[in-house]
């Protein structure tokens, strides 16, 4: 690590860009109101009615029922229905009441109707499904209720929306939806609407900003993602020595290494960009934040994965081939890469190597085995491996992270 370094990234238009969006005012932070359910809840009412001063009538809402398809795979619905329902006829409202058989009272946190639609959201930040000592939970409730009383010409769609990727509804009918895919699918797009008063975008631009304070320390979302990422393969080696020399050292503040003095200056950009690099790291330096993801565990607990899925991956013109192996002992799902043969590497005493709980690094170091092996000195230093590990049935395990 040397100066002329340092210097190169600190004036990158990008770092400073990153800087500028850090440093800007939110108000909503000064406020106190960062991560209150009903406050996110009473945003997301704000967004999705057409009528709100947002002035973008149903695009946001249209959005959201694009990554209702997506998202789900057993539904009806086409984009042919949402374009032929009036969209713009939906009103939105928080808090809607409702009174179950029992006698109980529940509380929709976010409910939009129109002749066509009914809209349920329940939105947990920090909370999860409230049981009121039941079998029960509150999705189940808000279903059961809607499904008797709605008109039977209205199509229902039910949405559970929390940081999380792990939590899960009690319901199967909703489709889970992250604060991260909120952002990348609806709000990101709504920021860049030629329509968009000044208003709203700056509403909107603030709201982003806030979503990148940590809940139960992970951010609710990241929303500079292809920056950090771009600003990461232009100086990886540099930042790489910089997370090495900060994870390492014992009192960071206290260091005279360069790396450390130049993390301490800019702390909050330097972890922005390693949690962005989620391939890679995910995880601030130090732990103190990490990146909600879903790991090759949480797949196999829930049953996408088994022990024993083979994975293979083409990369320029060459086969790899990896295998989900299922630690008892340690309750954890790895990816074990094997060679040419399908065979797994073998070290001196006999014991099988090569396990990973990423798919990036999997995948980097089965290429570059193989590039050694041959004698190819070119050697891949990053790799989005969700992108590249497919299952025998063709399965891209981002497609399979997306369906948990």
């Amino acid at each position: 690590m040397n100066h002329a370094t340092i210097e190169q990234i600190t004036t990158d238009h990008r770092f400073q860009t990153l800087k500028y969006y850090q440093e800007k005012t939110n108000v909503f932070t000064i406020v106190g109101q960062t991560h209150t359910e009903h406050w996110h809840s009473s945003f997301l009412k704000w967004l999705l009615d057409p009528s709100s001063s947002l002035c973008l009538g149903h695009f946001p809402i249209a959005r959201l029922l694009n990554l209702y398809l997506i998202k789900s795979k057993y539904t009806e619905l086409s984009l042919k229905d949402i374009y032929k329902w009036d969209l713009d006829a939906l009103r939105f409202q928080n808090e809607k009441t409702i009174r179950l058989k029992n006698g109980g009272k529940r509380s929709i946190d976010v409910y939009g109707e129109s002749p066509e639609i009914v809209i349920v959201i329940e939105n947990k930040v920090k909370a999860t499904e409230n049981y009121n000592n039941t079998d029960a939970g509150q999705t189940k409730d808000y279903y059961n209720h809607i499904e008797a009383t709605k008109n039977p010409i209205q199509k229902s769609f039910y949405f559970f929306i929390t940081p999380n990727p792990t939590q899960k509804p009690f319901h199967n009918a909703y489709i889970h939806i992250t604060y991260q895919e909120m952002y990348d699918h609806i709000i990101s797009k709504c920021i860049q609407h030629p329509q968009l008063n000044n208003e709203g975008r700056y509403l909107l631009e603030q709201y982003s900003n806030n979503l990148r304070e940590p809940v139960k320390d992970s951010p609710m979302a990241l929303v500079n993602i292809e920056l950090c990422k771009d600003l990461y393969d232009t100086y990886q080696k540099a930042l790489d020595e910089i997370f090495a020399d900060v994870e390492q050292s014992a009192e960071v503040s206290k260091s005279d290494k360069l790396s450390c003095v130049f993390y301490n200056r800019y702390r909050a950009i330097l972890d922005e960009i390693y949690l962005s690099v989620d391939e890679k790291y995910g995880r601030t330096p130090k732990s103190v934040l990490s990146r909600s993801s879903v790991s090759l565990t949480d797949l196999y607990n829930a049953g996408i994965i088994a022990d024993g899925t083979m994975f293979s991956m083409e990369y320029s013109g060459a086969l790899f081939y990896a295998v989900a192996e299922y630690d008892k002992d340690e309750r954890k799902c790895y990816l074990l890469v094997l060679d040419e043969n399908k065979k797994p590497y073998i070290d001196e005493n006999g014991e099988k190597y090569g396990y990973y709980p990423s798919a990036s690094q999997a995948g980097i170091d089965a290429i570059n085995i193989y590039r050694e092996k041959h004698g190819i000195t070119e050697r891949v230093t990053t790799l989005r491996g969700t992108t590249y590990w497919k299952t025998e049935a063709g399965q891209t395990m981002k497609e399979l992270i997306d369906s948990i």
